[in-house]
């Protein structure tokens, strides 16, 4: 019900000029079964865009892919499967346009681009704790090495972001990092600690857009453990959620006192013509 929507937003941004769009994940109901009809329906959407699709799965598409109301399938094989329906055929989203790079070829959906003089970096973070389930062996192992491919493109996005003179970062995931809670929780406490890193080691403005928790935030949520205080330079921004469908228009101007520009758009509220 929710698609209908979900095209208009995409047709107004492509016909302002939008060089490409960015889809945060949870592309179908956590408790929707995790078929690969429901998979290939927005792979067939995105591929139908005129302009290149960024997206990063959310924790609806695997991770609690075992739940009963979900069809308790094993959300290893769902991530497999997602992974070959979206990024194993490249005419889906188009990302070699974008020139992205993606460091480990076993994690199509980590990687990175330039664009102009800004670094957009996408991770694999998911609701969900991040699939981090303790007593489960294979979900702890999945967990542990997919963290590891985004600690390291963290790293290597920080060196590549200095020696290409990018002045400003983007970086893009699912989750909701939960940055409100005095401890992190297991399954986001080498990301947060990665985040901190990564201000250390490039200078620049680092917008971060996720969604995972339904709620429009646009705030400054990473605390500097030395100071107690938040990183001005880290903006955060989370995206509408079902069953509110929307969307947010990002600009970027490292030269403005506000880098990052975070507009609302609403589907109802756009001034298009009937279809």
């Amino acid at each position: 019900a929710e698609t209908p929507q979900l095209v208009r937003l995409f047709e107004t941004a492509v016909a302002q000029k939008s060089p490409f769009l960015i889809h945060l994940g949870d592309i179908k109901g956590g408790g929707q079964p995790c078929t690969d009809a429901s998979l290939q329906d927005i792979a067939d959407l995105f591929r139908a865009q005129p302009v290149p699709v960024v997206y990063t799965p959310g924790d609806n598409e695997w991770t609690d892919c075992h739940r009963v109301s979900a069809g308790q399938y094993d959300p290893r094989e769902r991530l497999a499967r997602l992974r070959e329906i979206f990024f194993s055929d490249p005419a889906v989203l188009r990302l070699q346009s974008l020139g992205v790079q993606m460091p480990d070829p076993a994690y199509p959906e980590i990687g990175a681009f330039l664009y102009g003089d800004v670094l957009f970096v996408a991770l694999h973070v998911v609701g969900s704790d991040n699939g981090y389930r303790q007593g489960d062996a294979e979900a702890m192992a999945e967990f542990r090495q997919r963290d590891q491919a985004n600690l390291a493109l963290l790293h290597e996005a920080a060196i590549q972001a200095r020696t290409q003179k990018a002045r400003a970062m983007v970086l893009m995931f699912q989750a909701n990092p939960l940055f409100h809670q005095r401890q992190s929780p297991a399954g986001f406490g080498a990301l947060h600690r990665g985040l901190v890193q990564l201000m250390a080691d490039y200078p620049g403005p680092v917008l971060l857009l996720h969604g995972d928790t339904h709620s429009v935030k646009h705030d400054r949520p990473l605390i500097d453990p030395r100071t107690g205080e938040s990183f001005n330079r880290f903006v955060r921004a989370e995206v509408p959620g079902s069953p509110v469908v929307g969307g947010l228009w990002i600009s970027v101007d490292p030269d403005a006192g506000e880098a990052f520009g975070v507009e609302e758009v609403y589907p109802d509220a756009l001034d298009l013509p009937p279809r």
